[in-house]
């Protein structure tokens, strides 16, 4: 009769999660409220009778369009082995095109006249972008650390790409709803939801 060690430790003990992906789910919870709140006082605020409508930039489309490539790189780059390196390569690249992106619909946005301080409403497109492209950087820091670590831990490596594949999603679901909150949210349908603004005119 076999004697196990006292040290042995069956296949079915359970598993804590990882504690990366707690962070993760963490942080997400984080971004999530900050930008519901500023959604929530873009909402109010375009109530006010100095609000102008929000400017509306074509090439935010094509960001849109460079970031949902971007997720499915990383959707892909998580799901093989054998050309994970390019799929994760490819899910970089397209998240910083998405990044520079930003910046030339600002820069294109500044030409036209269509500054931060020009109104409400502007400034409002301005910290929607730029906050939410400086979390792709983040990102972008940590994805690069991952393809640095690429060829360390086949574990390790798989947990980090699966990370960042989750957070990938998670950041074209928030620009999609700051897109739609830019584009649809108006002071007629704010209005009709929550009511005149106290004191107007009737």
């Amino acid at each position: 009769m076999t004697t196990l060690p006292r040290h042995f430790v069956p296949d079915t003990a359970p598993v804590l999660p990882h504690a990366g992906r707690i962070g993760l789910r963490v942080f997400m919870a984080v971004v999530t409220a900050l930008f519901s709140l500023l959604i929530l006082a873009y909402a109010m605020r375009m109530r006010e009778p100095d609000w102008m409508p929000v400017p509306h930039p074509v090439l935010l489309w094509w960001n849109t369009g460079a970031l949902a490539l971007a997720s499915v790189a990383m959707e892909l780059a998580r799901r093989t082995d054998a050309r994970r390196t390019i799929w994760l390569l490819a899910g970089g690249a397209l998240a910083a095109l998405f990044v520079f992106g930003q910046w030339a619909a600002w820069q294109q946005l500044s030409a036209t006249g269509q500054g931060v301080s020009v109104n409400p409403s502007n400034s409002f497109l301005y910290v929607f972008t730029g906050l939410h492209a400086a979390h792709v950087i983040g990102g972008l820091v940590v994805w690069a650390v991952t393809v640095a670590r690429l060829h360390s831990n086949a574990d390790r490596t798989q947990r980090a790409v699966a990370l960042c594949t989750t957070y990938w999603h998670f950041l074209l679901a928030v620009w999609l709803v700051l897109l739609a909150a830019m584009w649809w949210i108006t002071p007629a349908f704010v209005s009709a939801i929550c009511g005149p603004l106290y004191g107007a005119t009737p």
